[in-house]
């Protein structure tokens, strides 16, 4: 049977594409490469949603899900192999609840920063959201899944899923947490249930595609102040990220804390920065409560970074400011505009500005459409100033052999953990893809072998981790898999869950023929496909 068949007999005319643009737009990553999808669909119900995973049981295809299709610079909406159904979900896009009393919400998987935003807006909710700088139509789902985090005492964003409905590639649906049972007053209150916890499974996986997420959402302080603290010398950063450790170990702070280079936060911008690094963090809770521990804060940084300049921003602060800036009319105004509406739950495109260095880019853009390629670099140490010192000198040496600006983050994601994120920005030339390939590939391998391990990845840069896993553990992700996807329907590879032998699996109907890819998307094709 033709796949245009199966898919019509699911979905309405509106509900698939197979023409070459649209293809070709779902093949791209901002990394270069190309991984070209047989067909794209957009369910607009849970049951087609079921639908197309029985069919693809049935008729043995394979279908990845995305849920916004924005997963830049880990794999945008690219499939983890040619061929692929690309089944996006952003128009399951439900805000189901708010609740302010118990302060949670109920969201599909196509629900937008900007949407849950403004749904909380529109209903004058007491509820703040954690956000993160991807932009305002990234989805809220997507990037929780992959263990994204933000910037305030919810940073963990992950950490306060509460509950998930689950379809299973076996076309069931399963509840996470106390929705385990048939009736549960704590079904959005407490994520464990009892027994195993099912709810880790299906975050950077290929086990399940989630329909609903419950969030902890944070109720809004009473008080709130932003701070930033100024660090002259690129020497800094390691006692800064440090000591932040140490505050976070000893309770003084509790939001997300980003330790940024000058060219990461500013861009081009940074020539005209006066400092290296810059740190923001926010404070929260009863006005006097804020305020010691503010001071707490700023006599400990100027102990161990005497150089240091330290700003704080609450709401009466930020207003005088502004004033001041009309006749100043500093740029640095905008930059500590973007941080504090990143404090305080409002999604802004600012920082994909910043990033591409780019005044017109914005995350409604296509792929296709942004003025440069660019990939993510990723690690994950302790706050150790020896640590850090290290993980940076690996960095900063592979930048200059390969000439690349550069543009860190590091990030106190707990009171014990440090993740770094770096990213390079290249053309789109087939030259500047493969020297962009040999650097990523470069920096991988010598930050893994430091032991200095990523806390994410995506389409086409799995195989670059796997040889630093444990054999038990790809062995246990393959057992999985088979138990829970037999016949390796869902997105074959994604984070090492694969099949030794995936032709093993029972019912499994003569495969689908699907269209050749257009001969203008496989050029790269190799360079996306997992091993």
């Amino acid at each position: 049977m033709e796949l245009r068949t199966v898919l019509s007999n699911i979905f309405a005319a509106s509900q698939i594409s197979q023409d070459p643009e649209t293809l070709h737009e779902y093949s791209l990553a901002l990394n270069g490469s190309l991984c070209t999808p047989s067909a794209v669909v957009w369910p607009e119900q849970e049951s087609e949603l079921i639908a197309i995973v029985e069919a693809a049981n049935q008729h043995r295809f394979t279908i990845h899900p995305v849920a916004q299709g924005k997963n830049w610079g880990y794999g945008t909406a690219q499939g983890t192999h040619p061929q692929q159904v690309i089944v996006n979900l952003s128009r399951l896009s439900q805000v189901l609840e708010i609740n302010d009393a118990q302060a949670y919400v109920r969201i599909q998987p196509g629900i937008t920063q900007s949407q849950l935003f403004t749904a909380l807006q529109n209903t004058s909710s007491s509820l703040q959201m954690d956000i993160t700088a991807a932009g305002l139509h990234t989805s809220m789902v997507g990037n929780i899944l992959e263990r994204g985090f933000g910037h305030t005492d919810y940073s963990d964003r992950f950490g306060h899923v509460q509950s998930m409905r689950v379809l299973l590639p076996t076309g069931k649906i399963i509840t996470t947490g106390m929705g385990m049972f048939e009736h549960s007053v704590a079904q959005h209150l407490y994520p464990y249930g009892a027994g195993p916890v099912l709810q880790g499974l299906f975050s950077q996986s290929n086990l399940g595609i989630v329909l609903e997420m419950t969030l902890a959402l944070q109720p809004k302080p009473a008080y709130q102040a932003t701070v930033f603290a100024l660090c002259p010398e690129e020497d800094d950063a390691p006692d800064m990220v440090a000591t932040i450790g140490k505050l976070k170990l000893e309770g003084v702070i509790t939001s997300g804390v980003h330790t940024v280079s000058m060219t990461r936060a500013m861009g081009e911008q940074a020539r005209q920065a006066p400092g290296a690094w810059i740190l923001t963090t926010s404070l929260a809770g009863p006005k006097g409560v804020v305020k010691a521990r503010y001071k707490h804060v700023k006599q400990t940084l100027k102990q161990q970074i005497p150089g240091a300049k330290i700003l704080f921003l609450d709401d009466f602060r930020w207003r005088m400011l502004c004033k001041i800036n009309r006749y100043l009319k500093s740029p640095m105004i905008d930059s500590l505009k973007l941080v504090l509406d990143l404090k305080l739950g409002v999604p802004s495109d600012a920082a994909i500005q910043t990033l591409l260095d780019h005044p017109a880019a914005s995350s409604a853009m296509k792929t296709s459409e942004f003025p440069a390629n660019f990939r993510w670099i990723c690690a994950v140490s302790s706050h150790a100033r020896q640590d850090i010192s290290e993980m940076l000198s690996i960095c900063r040496r592979l930048f200059r052999e390969y000439g690349y600006e550069e543009r860190y983050s590091m990030t106190n994601v707990s009171e014990r953990a440090v993740v770094l994120i770096a990213n390079i920005r290249f053309g789109k030339s087939e030259p500047e893809i493969e020297k962009a390939t040999r650097f990523h590939q470069a920096i991988d391998a010598a930050l893994l072998s430091a032991g200095f391990c990523p806390y994410r990845s995506g389409s086409g840069l799995f195989d670059t981790i796997k040889p630093f896993v444990r054999k038990e553990n790809l062995a246990l992700l393959a057992t999985l898999k088979q138990s829970l996807d037999p016949n390796n329907i869902l997105s074959p590879d994604k984070y090492l869950l694969t099949q030794p032998d995936a032709t093993k699996g029972p019912g499994v109907a003569e495969a689908v023929k699907a269209p050749a890819p257009p001969e203008t998307t496989k050029a790269l094709e190799t360079s996306s496909e997992p091993g």
